[in-house]
Parts: C-alpha cells; structure tokens; sequence
C-alpha cells in the first residue's frame, strides 16, 4: 500500500486519518495494541491508517475503522488536526457503529478493547492524550511539528 501525499512542490507530507470510537454509553474508547508493523509496536491507538489515493479523508476513517475493528461507521465529527514533522494526523470521533467489535488485522493488531477514558494504558501513541484533550475541549489544532 503506496501512502497517499501531498506534494507542495518542496516536500511531500502523509496524511494519516484516525477515529476515538466511543461505545455506545459514551465512557470507553476504542483501543488497538500496535504488532509487527515497524512503528509505535506495543504501543495503543485509535483505529486509523493512511490516506489511500482517491479517497476523502472521511471514507479514509469509514475504511480505517472497519478493516481494523469490523464495524461501520454510521456517524463521524471532525475532532482535530495534529500536524507533525513529515505528515499531518487528522482525527475524527463517533459514537454511532454498528457492528460487533474484533480483531480484523491480527498480523498488526495484538489486541482491540474498550478502555475508560480515565483509564488508559500507559503506552499510548504519544499524540493520544493531546487528542482527547482537544476533542474535550472543543479545540481543533495542535502542531506537533513545533514541538
């Protein structure tokens, strides 16, 4: 699978799409154990992946979502945009699928289950808490890149 960029002319960026799939009460997210992919392995993360070309950013998420967890989509909000040296994360949230949740990708995935907003695993992808964060408070930007 080739990453869809954006070339400005002087350097090309990812642009990767996330989803915090919140279950249907609303007080746990949805988390997958990273495996055998080469970045961030054991480390926790909303269901995402890059944009494929062709795509919208939302069909990214609606796809993202459903290859690595088994469910659909029915609802998406835009939550905020994370950029960061060499790419840009853009992630959505919802509280509307539909489906029975799994592990669809086992050969990246070790593991997908509901965690408490309160209590999160310590090695969650370092960007995680800073998206939550801004989905709390409403905000929508926060650039990694100048970090």
């Amino acid at each position: 699978m080739v990453a869809h960029t954006v070339n400005s002319g002087r350097y090309q960026i990812a642009a990767v799409v996330h989803t915090i799939v919140w279950d249907h009460s609303g007080k746990y997210l949805l988390l997958l154990e990273r495996a055998n992919t080469g970045l961030m392995d054991g480390r926790y993360a909303l269901p995402g992946g890059h944009l494929q070309s062709g795509e919208s950013i939302v069909e990214a998420a609606v796809r993202e979502v459903r290859e690595e967890a088994d469910i659909e989509i029915e609802r998406l909000s835009p939550c905020c945009v994370l950029p960061y040296a060499g790419g840009v994360n853009f992630v959505f949230a919802s509280d509307a699928w539909r489906g029975s949740v799994r592990n669809a990708e086992p050969e990246k995935c070790a593991s997908v289950d509901w965690y408490p907003r309160s209590q999160l695993p310590d090695s969650v992808v370092p960007w995680l808490t800073k998206a939550l964060e801004l989905h709390d408070s409403g905000d929508w930007f926060y650039d990694f890149s100048e970090r």
